[in-house]
């Protein structure tokens, strides 16, 4: 693509394709829509079921319809966010913090090359100092995340198609890149053949677009969603020298025009729950530790039987009690539920709208009690409870008024 077109891609990859329209919002609200879930036992002795204490957390935001990362107080008892301070950031797509929450690191969503910025975390008040930033070595990067080592940072960049690995310093600043990898190859269609009727939010297949990086719970793999080329993507990382090298199974192809977008392991590490943008399926596999392997168990669709409309897939995450899988979907702003059986498998449990506009991310606080929807066109994030039985979502009522929204990780 020329640098015309590209701009245009840029700035799509945030307003949506023009004539889009919104589809009907659905549904229900999480409590009447879901079922209690008997599959799995009881929490177990030791995990937390109730309100959690106040904490604070961070939320990261496209600029200039955001601040850049903004500090919010968490209410332990009903999950209501107030503004503590705002940091200046450059688009500032997606943060991640270090197993200590001593740095946290953002990618910075820009052309001609995005950015990795390190900050410093104030123990005491969660200030953010900033350490540094180095090239992201490719455009738009969208993700990121940090290796259980806490030797390194791995960034996608969407637009570019490519995956970089960089080190984190000693003082938990990051090191030029010291592996980039791309993902050439044919295209494939812009529409998968299994989406839903009245489907046209577009995925783009232009090129290779890597939209989430993120090791293995061992850390010996690096796994990346390239939804522009419809492949899950492995690699082996050796941690002395920060390289990758093609896993023993690299690649899995899946279904054409389908846009992989964002994954997360079942505790047991065993089991990859992966989320397709375009058809609105989420695939379930069985994951080999020792060599990579992807073996496909169950796809189900985010929604019930019937459905027909335009939406775009954008995260999921589980609870962290490992019961109950949650995921996203724009354009429909909801939140699906699925509980999480005893084998890995997912029953899909209902629908709850997330009261904004496109959710293009969410999180669930580490006590699990409550789910916080980042709606990025709707600037604003909302507040959800957990019900500890059966994972459905009650909104709180509770708005924080954040322009532009993208991610949000807890200290």
């Amino acid at each position: 693509m020329n640098d015309e077109t590209l701009l245009r891609a840029s700035i799509n990859r945030r307003t949506l394709m023009t004539g889009v329209g919104t589809s009907a919002l659905i549904l229900a609200t999480g409590s009447s829509a879901i079922a209690a879930d008997t599959t799995m036992p009881a929490p177990g002795k030791g995990q937390k079921t109730g309100a959690a204490s106040d904490r604070l957390a961070y939320v990261s935001s496209y600029t200039p319809e955001g601040k850049g990362i903004t500090l919010w107080r968490v209410a332990g008892a009903t999950g209501a966010l107030t503004l503590v301070k705002t940091f200046e950031a450059d688009n500032p797509s997606w943060i991640a913090l270090d197993a200590a929450h001593h740095t946290l690191y953002a990618v910075n969503e820009n052309e001609p090359e995005g950015g990795v910025t390190a900050y410093a975390i104030d123990p005491a008040t969660g200030d953010l100092s900033k350490i540094n930033t180095v090239s992201s070595k490719g455009k738009w990067p969208c993700h990121l995340s940090v290796h259980p080592s806490g030797k390194f940072v791995l960034a996608a960049n969407y637009g570019t198609g490519t995956v970089a690995v960089f080190p984190i310093l000693a003082n938990g600043g990051v090191g030029e890149a010291s592996d980039v990898q791309g993902n050439p190859g044919p295209l494939n269609p812009a529409q998968a053949k299994d989406s839903p009727p009245g489907q046209t939010g577009p995925s783009d297949h232009s090129g290779p677009h890597f939209h989430m990086v993120q090791a293995d719970p061992a850390g010996r793999f690096i796994i990346a969603n390239d939804a522009g080329r419809d492949q899950i993507v492995r690699w082996s990382l050796d941690v002395a020298t920060g390289k990758l090298s093609a896993a023993p199974s690299p690649i899995l192809a899946v279904e054409a025009g389908s846009a992989p977008r964002h994954f997360a392991f079942h505790p047991s590490g065993r089991i990859i729950y992966n989320l397709q943008e375009q058809d609105g399926i989420v695939s379930v596999y069985h994951y080999d530790p020792e060599t990579a392997a992807l073996t496909p168990m169950q796809s189900l669709s985010l929604f019930a039987p019937g459905f027909a409309g335009s939406f775009l897939g954008s995260e999921l995450a589980l609870s962290p009690n490992g019961r109950f899988l949650y995921a996203a979907a724009r354009l429909v702003d909801t939140i699906t539920v699925f509980a999480i059986n005893r084998d890995g498998s997912l029953t899909r449990s209902g629908e709850t709208w997330t009261r904004n506009d496109y959710p293009r991310s969410f999180a669930i606080d580490p006590s699990g009690t409550f789910l916080f929807a980042c709606n990025q066109k709707g600037n604003a994030v909302t507040t959800f409870r957990i019900n500890p039985h059966n994972g459905a979502l009650d909104f709180t009522g509770h708005f924080a008024p954040v322009g532009s929204p993208v991610s949000m990780v807890f200290l």
